[in-house]
């Protein structure tokens, strides 16, 4: 088997619309020479930098969104066939938790989001700008790269996966430990995810999925499916409004207590394959292919855990509603109502309750995900795949 040429790619993104004085690719150029030295001393890795003129993003009221970078390389990166994507640039992107964003490494697609705009902190004006930018451009490369490489964070100032509170921060971080050389020389491979399809993609897509499971069940708790759930008001309140109307119907109570267990069972199923499918057409990235049609092994590992963080986000709105329903059912119907309300079977007993629980929470996802692709695609898809905000 040859040996895999495994390519980091550094892309300066200038902005369309911008003005570009030649700073930031001067700046780039700068910190780039600086990572190589450091990188390639220990991992076996071609880097690629190059330059990219940004389509018109437009700023929204905190700025750019990183999400759309992110999106931008997404396709740079497969039709390049990058394993890894390091994006440059010298606007101000909002942030999601915090007042301003130095980089976003997302770790789900193995593309990192790089902003020089606050390298410099207010009150350091006089300081040797060029140097410093330089300098902390290079150290929050490295430690983008090393979050992408899936290294965890560490308590020491000096290392370069320190987590970073303002930009003089960068300034202590110079070096990584040889344990974690060690790590990285064993997880680029693994995480480089930089196969391509030759032939048969279905063939492709079911390879790598079962290959890459660990990867995907990581990314899917690493997103965290109860955060996820309370992203989702507009699903919550309209599974809530459908189920709150049918557990007050008396055909709903009939058939709570009438049907069987497999009937229940396949229609909980059919509700959650639609849900998913609604809830991940409307939150996932446009997941392209080369322009020769080769889907890469990244698309294959992202739309997996994107669509199974998911189902998991489903499954806990599934026990909320069944939860939900099942204690007003309890304590809010009348015992004799249950009893008389139901035509030939009795309507009061466990096995009822369950079944008349598990099958308002089926609806409620069902009409919930109609209601739920409204909601924020920014909000669901930062918790998706922007977790490790810097």
């Amino acid at each position: 088997m040859p040996e895999r040429n495994i390519a980091l790619g550094i892309m300066q993104l200038d902005v369309a619309g911008k003005k570009s004085d030649g700073a930031l690719e001067a700046l780039t150029k700068a910190a780039t020479v600086e990572f190589n030295q450091i990188i390639q001393q220990k991992l076996d890795i071609q880097v690629e930098s190059f330059s990219f003129a940004g389509p018109s993003l437009t700023a929204e009221e905190n700025g750019y969104q990183a999400l759309d970078f992110i999106q931008i390389g997404i396709n740079e990166k497969t039709e390049r066939k990058l394993a890894f994507l390091l994006i440059i640039t010298d606007v101000e992107i909002a942030a999601a938790s915090m007042s301003y964003l130095l980089a976003l490494p997302s770790q789900l697609t193995n593309v990192a989001v790089i902003s020089t705009r606050r390298l410099i902190a207010y009150g350091e004006d006089e300081l040797p700008q060029q140097e410093i930018r330089t300098k902390r451009l290079t150290t929050l490369m490295l430690h983008c790269f090393g979050r992408l490489l899936n290294l965890d964070y560490v308590q020491g100032s000096t290392n370069y996966l320190a987590r970073v509170q303002v930009p003089d921060d960068l300034d202590t971080m110079q070096h990584f430990t040889e344990s974690q050389h060690q790590k990285m020389v064993e997880n680029l491979p693994r995480e480089a995810n930089d196969r391509y399809s030759e032939s048969s993609k279905l063939a492709f897509i079911g390879r790598h999925t079962l290959g890459n499971l660990p990867r995907i069940l990581r990314g899917a708790i690493r997103a965290n499916p109860a955060r996820i759930a309370t992203k989702l008001p507009t699903m919550i309140a309209t599974a809530l409004s459908v189920i709150i109307v049918l557990i007050f119907g008396g055909e709903t109570w009939d058939f709570a207590a009438s049907v069987s267990y497999g009937q229940l069972a396949v229609f909980v199923f059919a509700s959650f394959l639609t849900a998913t499918f609604v809830l991940y057409r409307a939150f996932s990235f446009r997941l392209i292919s080369t322009r020769r049609g080769q889907t890469s092994e990244s698309s294959v590992v992202t739309a997996g855990a994107t669509y199974l963080a998911l189902v998991l986000t489903l499954i806990c709105l599934f026990l909320m509603f069944g939860v939900l329903m099942y204690g007003v059912v309890v304590f809010v119907f009348p015992d004799p109502l249950m009893s008389t309300w139901t035509s030939d079977k009795d309507g009061a007993s466990f096995a009822a309750h369950m079944r008349l629980a598990a099958f308002l929470a089926s609806v409620g996802i069902l009409s919930g995900s109609l209601g739920g692709s409204a909601d924020s695609r920014s909000v669901v898809r930062n918790v998706l795949f922007a977790v490790d905000e810097t």
